[in-house]
């Protein structure tokens, strides 16, 4: 009897440490506002399996697939015009040209990073 006692007792031990260690796995994380300071500075970031550079300026996400530039207005990532401060100091084009509305284009559907 002693021993059945013993075991309800270790498994109420168990359970109640279980209950206490589950809130804190679950609770969101709490992220400074130094970190969320460090998110909207100018960076590049591998989300969704793409590397696109977010540029603080303008406040919106860019990416290239190699072949053309796109940026990502909000809502759905659209052919970049090189009309935005990003691309137009310290930044060299080369050969690049906007592709114009005749060039069939299929663009990127990858998600961009939201802190």
């Amino acid at each position: 009897m002693r021993s059945v006692k013993l075991w309800v007792f270790a498994a109420f031990v168990a359970g109640a440490l279980a209950g206490l260690a589950v809130p804190s796995l679950t609770a969101p994380s709490k992220v400074s506002a130094e970190e969320r300071k460090a998110d909207l500075k100018s960076h590049w970031r591998n989300h969704d399996g793409h590397w696109s550079y977010y540029d603080d300026r303008d406040k919106q996400w860019y990416y290239t697939d190699g072949s053309h530039w796109y940026c990502h207005e909000g809502e759905s990532w659209k052919v970049y015009k090189f009309d935005k401060k990003f691309g137009g100091e310290g930044f060299e084009r080369g050969e690049y040209k906007v592709p114009g509305v005749d060039v069939k284009i299929e663009l990127p559907r990858h998600k961009i990073y939201i802190p």
